[in-house]
């Protein structure tokens, strides 16, 4: 694989600590690579000798099959090549006589974790999802800090603060006395063991003569602390990462790790990859400008040899609906003439909520799509009820959509009555649907449940008339005379999961109305046509794609990281979007605007940014005003969209300020 000069004085530092600030597209892996072959090739490092970490099993994966272009497979076998909490999990098992466990302990996954603190902890916090959530990344933070119990009641002052610390015990406790270990453990107990037993620690020292960290950026205090004592004594490793692209403090990664590193390790080489061979210079030059906005302690700056490029589009929209067009527009437009695909375009968001009006708008233009995180609008289970009575009513024999629909809400029809339709249905060779009016189903069921079964299917016949004569008011009809918002509440119980339902719901009411009503550009569409569209976006969602299929991709900011687009967009850049609400009201943006720098720096010929002057929150029509990250930019280099340039000032942002309290005096009314 050949190098550049900077890639080749990384790969070959060998004696000593080594930082390398690896700018995005700069060829990380391809040096983490490079260095591992000339370790063993040149270096006559043994391969039981190099451990490297990365922070995912795919990471990992790909660096095993990388190198078997190159070592034999026994080599690799002989490395340890894994996630930091495999490497932990191996230490754990290794030293078990030394430690207060027995060798059948369990792990807690978060599912694990979130059932015991349902268990444990009193209903106030566990009938909050947001209080469990915060408790669950107290327990993280204190351990990650080595802090025990103990250490926390000393600590808390607020009356939160200390039932958080009484249930962090009790769940400590629990863990201990059941033999488990949860994610968190994996890395605190062998980092604790090797401070407490000096014998352990020298020896993994001794095994340890080379270490490499991917994505040293995202190390949390726990991990650092890790990487810290392993090392120690020969101070023989190679760090990968990027400040700029630090996007995890929600997982406890923190920046402060790198400049650590100069204190602890005073002899720290440190060398900056900048050349970029991703992306347009354009691109790279926008990107440099907004990331030089954050105090940075290692400045870099990022350069390409590829051509500057054409100008990076700022589109301004009027709303939600107005921004999904123009994008639409833009990439069939593009794709029309040949030169570029669908999946040469990625669309990126902050929330998974943005997703929303993107599918409204690609599945009426048909545009082909892709979401990551299966978040389509479409697998929401309140939008899959709805769709499915309205399946029912224009096809009376859809069986799947009968059994979804008969018990939601609930109408106390049980797994036997389904089952014993069933058969008589298959023995009869018709539909659910049809057998419920069979005068031979009173022969095998109870008279109550025949009543219940009934009075099921006659309300399905007169809203089928219904929808012949008024189709527009045909799924309030349904809503309203199932009581469904209700049965939602009372299901969902948390405010948030129901107002998000609530809102899906009428957006997908709405949605069919204008699809019925059609306008200039569309034409009218009848019930059955939306709900065909609908159903098969549907299924062609949830069908597993090939990874060449020709879709555009849809996903979040923190979702692209790592990955490369020839097209990208940026969507809702606005105050409140990006940055977020929570970033502006505790003045934490620079996590924000390196989000917006990983987003940027995805692209490698075309860069898009959006912004639409209205949004709807739910149900509440908002003005917005665009994002502080759009003024940061050097303004030779954007084309704003209809030849509106925004000027930022000080009014701007008490604008933002103003509207971000008018939405939380919003979401209190909601409450």
């Amino acid at each position: 694989m050949p190098l550049n000069y900077i890639q080749k004085n990384a790969v070959e530092f060998v004696n000593g600590p080594c930082l390398i600030l690896a700018g995005a597209g700069s060829g990380k892996t391809k040096v983490i690579i490079n260095k591992i072959i000339y370790l063993i090739k040149y270096c006559q490092y043994q391969p039981n000798n190099i451990i490297a970490l990365t922070f995912t099993n795919k990471a990992a994966h790909e660096i095993k099959l990388r190198l078997l272009e190159y070592l034999s497979i026994f080599q690799i076998q002989q490395m340890i090549i894994s996630t930091f909490h495999s490497f932990g999990l191996k230490i754990i098992k290794k030293e078990i006589d030394f430690l207060e466990l027995n060798s059948n302990f369990s792990l807690f996954d978060e599912k694990d974790q979130i059932a015991l603190l349902k268990k444990i902890t009193n209903k106030k916090i566990k009938n909050d999802t947001k209080l469990l959530k915060h408790l669950i990344f107290m327990i993280s933070y204190w351990k990650n800090k080595f802090y025990t119990p103990e250490d926390v009641q000393l600590l808390v002052k607020s009356n939160e603060e200390k039932d958080f610390a009484y249930f962090y015990k009790k769940y400590t406790i629990y863990l201990r006395e059941s033999n488990t270990l949860d994610f968190d453990d994996l890395i605190c107990i062998p980092t604790l063991l090797f401070k407490k037993n000096q014998i352990i620690k020298n020896r993994w020292q001794k095994k340890i003569t080379y270490l490499l960290i991917d994505e040293y950026q995202d190390t949390s205090t726990s991990q650092y602390e890790l990487i810290k004592t392993l090392t120690n004594k020969n101070s023989n490793f190679t760090l990968v990462g990027d400040d700029d692209q630090s996007i995890y403090s929600w997982r406890g990664a923190t920046t402060q790790n790198i400049f650590l590193l100069q204190k602890d390790f005073p002899n720290l080489k440190i060398i900056k990859m900048e050349q970029n061979y991703r992306s347009y210079g354009r691109i790279l030059n926008v990107a440099n400008k907004l990331i030089s906005c954050n105090p940075n302690y290692f400045k870099k700056k990022l350069f390409s040899k590829l051509k500057y490029g054409n100008k990076i589009k700022i589109i301004i929209a009027k709303n939600e609906e107005s921004e999904a067009e123009k994008i639409a527009q833009k990439i069939i437009c593009q794709c029309t003439k040949g030169k570029i695909q669908y999946k040469d375009y990625a669309i990126l968001y902050r929330g998974n909520y943005q997703s929303q009006i993107l599918e409204k708008i690609f599945l009426k233009r048909n545009i082909p799509y892709n979401i990551s995180n299966n978040s389509s609008f479409f697998s929401r289970p309140e939008i899959k009820d709805l769709l499915s009575y309205l399946r029912l009513i224009i096809n009376h024999n859809d069986n799947y959509a009968f059994i979804r629909v008969l018990n939601t809400p609930c109408r106390r029809i049980g797994i036997t009555t389904l089952n014993k339709i069933e058969e008589l249905a298959i023995k009869k060779n018709t539909s659910f649907f049809q057998i419920s009016s069979d005068p031979e189903i009173k022969k095998i069921l109870r008279v109550s449940t025949v009543n219940k079964i009934t009075k099921f299917i006659t309300w399905i016949n007169e809203i089928t008339l219904l929808s012949f004569s008024k189709p527009s008011c045909i799924l309030d009809v349904i809503i309203n005379d199932i009581q469904y918002e209700s049965w939602l509440s009372k299901n969902l119980k948390e405010s948030d999961k129901i107002k998000n339902s609530v809102n899906n719901i009428y957006m997908l009411s709405n949605w069919i109305k204008s699809l019925l009503k059609g306008n200039n550009f569309e034409k009218p569409m009848n019930l059955l046509e939306i709900i065909t569209k609908m159903t098969l976006r549907d299924i062609i969602n949830n069908t597993k794609k090939p990874k060449d299929a020709n879709q555009v991709q849809l996903m979040t900011l923190h979702s692209s990281k790592g990955l490369e687009f020839s097209s990208v967009f940026i969507i809702g850049m606005s105050e409140g979007i990006l940055p977020n609400i929570k970033s502006i009201t505790e003045n934490n943006i620079e996590e924000e605007r390196r989000l917006a720098y990983v987003g940027m720096t995805r692209a490698k010929k075309q860069l898009f940014l959006t912004y639409c002057q209205t949004r709807i929150k739910y149900g509440q029509k908002l003005y917005t005003v665009p994002s502080r990250f759009l003024y940061e930019l050097p303004k030779e280099d954007l084309h704003w969209d209809q030849n509106i340039l925004l000027t930022n000032s000080a009014n701007n942002i008490q604008y933002n300020i103003k509207k971000i309290n008018d939405l939380k005096q919003i979401i209190k009314i909601k409450k």
